[in-house]
């Protein structure tokens, strides 16, 4: 608009005293964007992020790593587009700068694109993956198992973020005694790693603290980025403290995810994972266990009489072939008696 001659300039001078609804605004917006010649047949190049399709559609971000353009191409023109277009693919987009006035909302339209290969920013998060995979960072042996009914729950995200909210409500939801300690930390752009990190350290120097959350709500993959840095993954792996993640709804695509003992896709899912509810605890352990004892009471009460059953038979079978012994010694006895007397009597001296 600073190029734009004065007279184009008055045409979209905004009178002080008029009130326009939202419509009316959005239209004149999109009238100044559609009749802005510099944003017409622009040319970009950039990243493609958090690419999603329909059979309408497809929508994507366009990425150089520090600033985004929403994109949208018709399914039947990317069809007819020699594209294969992918999340990291570095491209050339060239179309339109559009407003979408029921949206407020700016894309570029592209009509031509073409693919230039893997971008930086993916090709950086791919090498650090294969490195820390090669490291032993993700495997399963490492992972630690938060316990079950933790007293105090650390939480690493923005004070001001709906995703610390959603955690702790799902928390307190389930277990309202449990304490949460939250640690304030920039969880987009150039701080956020740092930022994050050092959180996590901080919680995890807390003797008090059981499990440690670290979470954000949605975001593209360029908002997400700080989630794919060495430095967060390090603060993760080398804690002491089990670490949850559950980082703008994905579904363990960053590397945050891959090292952390426990990925959730939601803020509000971390939050009732690391608080298990008592009753389901009763029901999927205690109960179970308790079960199980039961029929191995009930086992061993049943041998318990059959061996009583068989003492009683073996006893009874005893007893059947004669006299108890009793019987026998108390005969025995007489007939020592009788020899005695016969032997007395014969020896003269009874």
């Amino acid at each position: 608009m600073a190029d734009a001659p004065d007279t184009e300039r008055q045409a979209v001078e905004p009178d002080a005293k008029e009130v326009l609804s939202v419509s009316q605004l959005n239209d004149r917006i999109a009238s100044v964007v559609q009749d802005t010649p510099a944003l017409n047949g622009v040319r970009c190049i950039g990243e493609v992020t958090d690419l999603h399709k329909n059979s309408t559609a497809l929508y994507f971000t366009l990425t150089d790593g520090e600033a985004e353009l929403p994109c949208m191409i018709w399914a039947n023109r990317y069809r007819e587009m020699d594209a294969d277009l992918e999340d990291g693919t570095e491209v050339i987009l060239e179309g339109d700068i559009d407003y979408w006035t029921e949206g407020g909302k700016i894309d570029l339209k592209p009509w031509e694109i073409i693919v230039g290969g893997d971008g930086d920013q993916a090709a950086a998060v791919e090498r650090l993956r294969s490195e820390l995979e090669e490291r032993g960072w993700f495997d399963d042996g490492q992972k630690q198992r938060p316990p079950a009914f933790p007293e105090r729950v650390g939480v690493v995200t923005s004070l001001r973020g709906d995703a610390r909210y959603d955690i702790q409500n799902a928390i307190h939801e389930q277990d309202p005694t449990v304490d949460i300690l939250v640690k304030d930390a920039t969880v987009q752009g150039s701080e956020a790693p740092t930022s994050i990190a050092n959180g996590i350290h901080h919680l995890d120097r807390s003797e008090d603290v059981d499990a440690i959350i670290v979470g954000r709500g949605g975001g593209s993959d360029s908002n997400l980025q700080a989630f794919n840095t060495e430095r967060v993954a390090e603060a993760i792996f080398t804690a002491n403290t089990p670490v949850v993640t559950a980082i703008g709804h994905t579904d363990d695509r960053l590397i945050a995810d891959q090292v952390a003992d426990v990925a959730t896709i939601t803020p509000t899912a971390a939050g009732e994972y690391i608080v298990n509810s008592r009753e389901e605890f009763f029901a999927g352990e205690v109960k179970p266990l308790a079960q199980q004892l039961d029929a191995a009471y009930e086992t061993f009460q049943q041998e318990h009489e059959h061996e009583q059953e068989l003492a009683e038979a073996v006893d009874e079978a005893a007893a059947s072939e004669g006299l108890p012994p009793v019987y026998y010694k108390a005969a025995i006895a007489v007939l020592l008696l009788l020899l005695l007397a016969i032997t007395g009597l014969w020896l003269g001296v009874i």
